[in-house]
């Protein structure tokens, strides 16, 4: 059997992967400060409250629509018409590259950050193109290489704010540089905030959110189960 080409990833388990699963057999208390699962975090969930909501009978009512329950958008913000409600941020992913790029197409993607959106741009045949964040009294954006990593065939700056590892947020003065490039270039902005309400303190420099955006073609996304602490 011959599977698609776009499933050929190498899994090979890096260094830091095979020294954990090493001190994990043996037994070592491992102190992970990268454990995201909050509801192995030690919080206080008020479950009766949390599971009373599936006594609700209007979940027995089935109610299809394209962008999600009216309501459910109703809730989350004052402009539901432009609330498009998903399984996850990787369907959300999903439908975005579908929707601005063709196959062999390129996205800008930042660099450190989590590993996912190469496997979900080659499910999509879409390329991933890296540009680099540097750290200097805080993470900024390598501005010189994004607008150099610019071909005929980008379609996409994907963002993350804040960036995971980092925890950085985008910056005014980076936003301001970021949409000039994309008018220049006719490029969209994917803007990944899941974990926008996490901030340590204010910060006026700092961009919470990309929602109201409108020099650029901009979307906006946040994830419930992140804002709630409800990932299951």
């Amino acid at each position: 059997m011959k599977f698609s080409s776009r499933l050929h990833w190498d899994l090979t388990p890096n260094r830091v992967t095979e020294l954990l699963k090493a001190k994990r057999a043996a037994g070592e208390t491992i102190f992970d400060l990268t454990e995201s699962n909050p509801t192995v975090a030690g919080f206080d969930y008020p479950a009766g409250q949390i599971l009373s909501a599936f006594a609700d009978r209007r979940n027995l009512t089935y109610e299809p629509s394209a962008q999600g329950l009216l309501s459910a958008r109703e809730a989350i913000g004052p402009h539901p018409e432009r609330l498009l409600l998903t399984a996850s941020t990787s369907e959300a992913y999903s439908y975005l590259f579908k929707l601005l790029t063709d196959p062999g197409d390129e996205v800008l993607v930042p660099r450190p950050s989590y590993p996912l959106f190469e496997f979900l741009a080659t499910l999509e045949s879409v390329r991933v193109v890296q540009y680099p964040l540097f750290y200097h009294e805080g993470w900024s954006i390598d501005m010189h290489s994004l607008a150099s990593s610019v071909t005929s065939r980008t379609r996409a700056i994907v963002l993350v704010n804040p960036n995971n590892p980092t925890g950085s947020y985008v910056k005014r003065g980076e936003l301001e540089e970021l949409l000039g490039i994309c008018r220049r270039h006719g490029l969209a902005i994917i803007s990944d905030e899941v974990f926008a309400d996490y901030a340590f303190e204010p910060d006026p420099e700092r961009v919470a959110t990309l929602a109201n955006v409108e020099d650029a073609l901009t979307f906006s996304m946040s994830g419930l189960s992140k804002v709630c602490g409800l990932p299951q």
